[in-house]
């Protein structure tokens, strides 16, 4: 009887000393964090590729650029009052030119100095010779703006003082997406991502809590590296939704804003996948 006691004794002190179908935590540590950072590593390339793409596309304008149902349609009479309002904080103002011939556009008069930017978006009904103008110079009210002199061409630093107005005049097909000037840069959300990404081992090791000199079965440790794999996949997939934001706001003159709601969290995607991953210990034979 002491000796079956004793044996017993020994099993449990002994438990996870040895496991001859299992592995030891310290093995399952380096494996996972291996397999886990190389799956990282493909969404964070995903995202540095579509920041590339979206500078490229942005420079280029290859990018095709979606319309909303809300743009604003010029009007054909030069003496119609304002029609749209000048965007402040991260709203913009879309004006559209659905045909040829001259159509204008016209804003409310500004209440302070402000910095804008506009573009004349490629879009599927755009003309690839389209060509808009613009003034600040005495257009507000229902002046006359085909005798106004609307010459500037649209691009960065439109400026507009305080009680003037700006307006537009377009004679083909186009689309113009107006807003507040902004100097944010479109790489922020890539660096926080490159920046949590180093981060990543240490959250894991920390919530997972495998201990080095355990031994746990191959059955937990396998099912922990498949919840790794889902997790990363969504990961990956949420990047490429990450790209087509930055292709949105590089190429269509969308506020930078729209990217910091849609940057990718290496961090969070570590912590679930730890969160997952809860080994289990061999029993005393080591099974």
């Amino acid at each position: 009887m002491k000796l079956v006691f004793f044996v017993l004794i020994f099993l449990v002190h002994c438990t996870n000393v040895y496991s001859p179908t299992g592995i030891k935590g310290e093995q399952a540590k380096k494996q996972l964090e291996e397999h886990r950072s190389n799956l990282s590593l493909v969404s964070l390339i995903s995202v540095l590729s579509a920041s590339f793409s979206a500078s490229a596309n942005a420079a280029n304008s290859t990018y095709t650029c979606s319309t909303e149902n809300n743009a604003t349609l010029g009007f054909t009479t030069p003496t119609t009052a304002s029609n749209f309002s000048l965007p402040s904080g991260t709203s913009y103002v879309d004006l559209s030119v659905p045909s040829s011939g001259t159509f204008y556009f016209r804003s409310n008069a500004a209440a302070s100095y402000a910095m804008y930017t506009g573009k004349i978006l490629k879009t599927a009904t755009t003309s690839a010779n389209a060509s808009c103008y613009y003034s600040t110079n005495s257009v507000c009210g229902t002046t006359d703006l085909s005798a106004a002199s609307i010459s500037s061409s649209i691009g960065l630093f439109i400026s507009v003082n305080a009680g003037t107005c700006i307006a537009f005049r377009c004679t083909s097909p186009a689309y113009i997406r107006f807003r507040l000037y902004s100097n944010e840069t479109v790489s922020t959300s890539t660096l926080d991502s490159v920046i949590s990404l180093t981060y990543t081992p240490a959250i894991f090791e920390s919530i997972s809590n495998i201990g080095n000199d355990t031994y746990y079965t191959m059955e937990s440790f396998k099912k922990c590296k498949k919840e790794i794999t889902n997790y990363a996949v969504i990961e990956t997939q949420y990047a490429g939704y990450v790209g087509s934001v930055l292709n949105e706001v590089s190429s269509c003159n969308k506020p930078n804003s729209a990217i910091q709601a849609a940057s990718v969290n290496p961090s969070l995607t570590a912590s679930l996948q730890a969160d997952a991953c809860e080994l289990e210990p061999v029993n005393v034979f080591g099974y």
